[in-house]
């Protein structure tokens, strides 16, 4: 397979409602990176761990922001493909296509998530998106393909206050963007940079608690 993974079972039984849960780092980190904000989904959930196939700054990357010499969707939009292809393979595999899924990811992995859940919508049951940005394919995709659509995926988007390399700006319009087809949204500032809060894990879990584990 493309991208080096790990997948870790709960100590709990799994069920048909046990949750697959599949993180994507930021660049220069590893899949490793994610695993301690996993817990934010509860014990009793499948991790699943995907790490960048490409070197990049001692860590991974999914794919490197050189869109001078290709255009992003040839880059992002096939990271994208690939991904979701290789975790319904891996679910598959494993007998876990359908179960529940989510996703947490953040920077690089956070704009996958954002890609996954345009061009794949309701593929994930729950998807977290922690400093990301908007490409300009994404949103040509989403007025081809969405309009008129209700995503049932539950979003959670966070952006710093403090990020340089992108806006809090760009997490708000991350947010309004997904309010025209997602019923369920929630969006949070931090007053940190480019990094997940301290405060964040918390927030999650709140919320995931909110809008899924107690309906």
């Amino acid at each position: 397979m493309k991208y080096k993974y790990e997948i870790i079972y709960p100590k709990a039984e799994v069920t048909k409602v046990t949750p697959v849960v599949m993180t994507l780092h930021g660049m220069g980190a590893s899949y490793l990176d994610l695993r301690p904000l996993v817990s934010v989904f509860g014990k009793n959930v499948i991790e699943l761990h995907l790490q960048g196939d490409l070197n990049y700054r001692g860590g991974y990357a999914y794919f490197t922001p050189e869109f001078g010499k290709k255009a992003e969707i040839d880059v992002i939009g096939n990271v994208v493909k690939n991904i979701h292809d290789q975790v319904q393979e891996i679910l598959k595999q494993k007998k876990l296509q359908n179960n529940p899924l989510f996703s947490l990811g953040f920077s690089q992995g956070a704009i996958i998530n954002t890609g996954l859940s345009i061009f794949y919508p309701n593929w994930l049951d729950v998807v977290v998106i922690l400093s990301a940005r908007l490409p300009a394919f994404y949103i040509e995709e989403a007025d081809k393909n969405l309009v008129g659509r209700k995503i049932s995926t539950k979003i959670f988007i966070s952006q710093g206050q403090k990020d340089t390399l992108f806006k809090p700006k760009i997490g708000r319009e991350i947010a309004t963007f997904f309010r025209q087809y997602a019923s369920s949204v929630e969006y949070h500032e931090y007053p940190s940079g480019h990094t997940v809060n301290c405060n964040t894990p918390q927030d999650i879990n709140d919320w995931v608690n909110e809008v899924y584990f107690a309906k």
